[in-house]
């Protein structure tokens, strides 16, 4: 006897929608904590300009996270609206957003793919490529960051670690050095 399952229009989307501002919650705070405990991500979002703010979202109402740095802190805001972002990755929709959002693919691939764009300026956007790079390597198990990442960044801290610095909304950066860029 086979039960007849009805499933709402658009209930999948919204299903999708829902997972991806989990993922996105998860993704602005774990650059903030990478900021914290990896070197790299530390020493590239301190060379960020002050009043950076880093927006990731799904086009055109989709679930967000905005990361900004001031001063010598970088602080998770969530998915706050009516912030004026400096650097902007919007997803085009979110069937474009989950595949990468759920390490299937990765992000390098979804601006190849035009799954994705960047509105502001390119250099802070491939700083953010570079810490997202190694937040991936964080927030992933090994067996997806192998498939989904060029060269799987190696890690500073264990992964335990890096999930209890989710907790924190905002991370202090080193000042950075007038000399000293974002590092390659």
């Amino acid at each position: 006897m086979e039960t007849d399952v009805r499933v709402r229009p658009g209930a999948a989307k919204a299903a999708k929608r829902l997972l991806a501002g989990v993922v996105f919650t998860v993704m602005g705070r774990g650059l903030v904590a990478c900021a914290r405990l990896d070197s790299r991500v530390r020493a590239d979002a301190a060379a960020w300009p002050d009043g950076t703010v880093v927006t990731l979202e799904i086009a055109p109402r989709g679930p967000r996270t905005t990361v900004r740095k001031v001063g010598d802190r970088l602080e998770a805001l969530g998915g706050r609206r009516g912030i004026e972002a400096t650097l902007l990755v919007s997803f085009k929709n979110v069937e474009g957003a989950i595949p990468v959002l759920l390490g299937m693919k990765g992000v390098l691939q979804s601006f190849a793919e035009h799954r994705a764009t960047l509105a502001g300026d390119v250099s802070l956007g491939i700083s953010l490529v570079r810490c997202l790079h190694v937040v991936e390597g964080y927030l992933f198990p090994d067996l997806m960051t192998r498939r989904i990442l060029p060269r799987p960044a190696t890690r500073e801290v264990g992964h335990l670690r890096a999930y209890a610095g989710l907790l924190a909304r905002s991370a202090v950066l080193p000042a950075a050095l007038p000399s000293e860029g974002a590092h390659a």
